[in-house]
């Protein structure tokens, strides 16, 4: 569930205004110009917990490290001024480091789910790249240089897109073609950034973009745009404040970290060390537990409806709904929400005859599904069909045909044979039969005497289902005329 950033950086005490100072250079940066940013003092550290920081500098021996992203399993540093791309494991363990043949001084990283973009801050093209197999995908050209770079899924009608500039020219937003979509002009001087359409922050509609500023002088921090209003939402945080000093590098953001939570993390470029770090930002919704494997029976017959229940528990208490697979190409609606650990039944028939796998899943209040359930088998045969046929008058009675279109005989068939109107003696008549399989009865009623028009109702039922045919007749005393037709 997308839970809101605690306060918006509550100021319990006060809030200070600090001026970074002339001191290292961020690689090749030559704007010649100093950052301020505001920092606000929070006595409650939510949602900044540190997930991890990891020195990136010892194990590699590299001090010229920008670039940092994380794809679930292992995070990849580039070197700004070098080709090396480094890599590391989830609890920071340095494996070992590659080079990609065309792709040099890498700065910040984005990452779709399965390529990583980057450039090199110098020329307007994206480098998409496989790092799994340390391959060069394709080269994207675009209008503008590219040195910070954040992928946005929701770009270009779903298409996805990626949040560029250089130090403090226009985020422009390009489209996987490199053309511009859309732009937030001035932004403060950043190194990296990541979009977020995760967490939430009262007062703004997001998604957002997380930037890395603080690009020269000895301190950093983070902060925000709202997307919605590409206006800067206040909300910021010292990175130097928490690992000392030290200027911006690569921004990432991740739920693939932490089960719980949302990760904010990425790359300052400190004095003595370069360390990756992660943020903790906000709640994770987790999904509800597979559900249990529907019970019902495992044989039945076409066209009789058959109840499967089954039942889940979500982690976060959160209200569930459910759906089944009926195994047969049709699935249930999502019922309405329930509290979890509430056993749920729906019902379900089937028109053919074979061997179908019922399972079920939840979906929890805020969109979190579980998987599918094990299956229940359940084995359908052919029913018996019952189907009135020709309804005939005559001398004192009517006629029915009652047939059982079914492989399989129907046993204890009910019908009936009433009217209405006309009929003095012998209104309704009822009984009940087996009908063999393919077979056919002649149901007849009882004396009938009357005079004046009437309506012959006759139906027919078995568990499995019924079928009634109403015609149009005449009573004269003791001849009964039923009109053909009627259904």
């Amino acid at each position: 569930m997308k839970k809101k950033i605690v306060s918006i950086f509550v100021c319990m005490l006060l809030c200070v205004t600090v001026s970074t100072v002339t001191g290292t250079m961020n690689d090749d940066f030559n704007e010649g110009k100093t950052e301020g940013y505001s920092s606000c003092q929070n006595l409650n550290r939510t949602p900044w917990d540190f997930q991890f920081t990891y020195d990136v500098q010892t194990p590699t021996g590299d001090s010229g490290l920008g670039g940092v992203e994380f794809d679930g399993t292992h995070f990849y540093v580039t070197k700004w001024n070098g080709a090396n791309i480094y890599q590391f494991d989830k609890e920071g363990n340095y494996i070992g480091s590659f080079t990609i043949p065309g792709v040099s001084q890498l700065r910040d990283l984005a990452y779709d789910g399965t390529y990583f973009y980057g450039g090199d801050g110098l020329s307007s093209r994206i480098w998409e790249m496989d790092l799994a197999t340390q391959t060069l995908v394709s080269t994207i050209t675009t209008a503008v240089d590219v040195r910070s770079c954040a992928y946005d899924a929701d770009a270009d009608g779903g298409n996805g897109g990626f949040w560029v500039n250089v130090w403090s020219s226009d985020l422009k937003l390009l489209d996987r073609t490199g053309a511009v979509l859309d732009t937030i002009t001035a932004p403060p001087s950043l190194y990296g950034s990541a979009w977020d359409n995760v967490c939430t922050v009262e007062g703004f509609d997001g998604p957002f973009l997380w930037i890395f500023t603080g690009t020269s002088g000895s301190a950093c921090q983070i902060e925000q745009y709202d997307l919605a209003t590409k206006t800067l939402t206040g909300v910021t945080h010292s990175v130097s404040g928490d690992l000392g000093t030290g200027i911006a590098g690569g921004l990432f953001f991740t739920t693939e970290y932490n089960e719980s939570y949302a990760t904010l993390g990425g790359l300052i470029q400190g004095t003595p060390l370069r360390l990756i770090f992660g943020y903790e930002m906000c709640e994770l919704n987790t999904p509800p537990n597979t559900p249990s494997t529907p019970s019902g029976p495992d044989d039945g017959v076409t066209g009789v409806e058959y109840e499967f229940e089954t039942e889940t528990t979500d982690p976060e208490g959160d209200q569930v709904s459910y759906m089944f697979d009926w195994g047969d190409g049709t699935f249930s609606a999502w019922s309405a929400l329930m509290p979890h650990q509430t056993p749920y039944q729906e019902s379900h028939a089937w028109d053919t005859a074979g061997t179908y796998e019922v399972r079920a899943k939840a979906k929890d209040a805020n969109g979190g599904e579980s998987d599918w359930s094990s299956a229940h088998t359940i084995t359908i045969v052919e029913g018996p069909i019952v189907d009135i046929g020709a309804v005939t008058g005559g001398l004192f009675r009517v006629n029915a045909k009652i047939k059982n279109d079914g492989a399989v005989a129907a046993t204890g068939v009910q019908w009936s044979i009433s009217l209405v109107g006309g009929a003095f003696i012998g209104k309704e008549t009822t009984g009940t039969d087996d009908i063999p399989a393919f077979g056919e009865i002649t149901a007849t009623s009882k004396l009938i005497i009357g005079f004046g028009a009437t309506v012959v109702t006759v139906t027919a039922e078995i568990p499995e289902m019924s079928d009634t045919k109403e015609l149009d007749g005449f009573v004269l005393l003791f001849l009964i005329n039923v009109k053909p037709g009627g259904g």
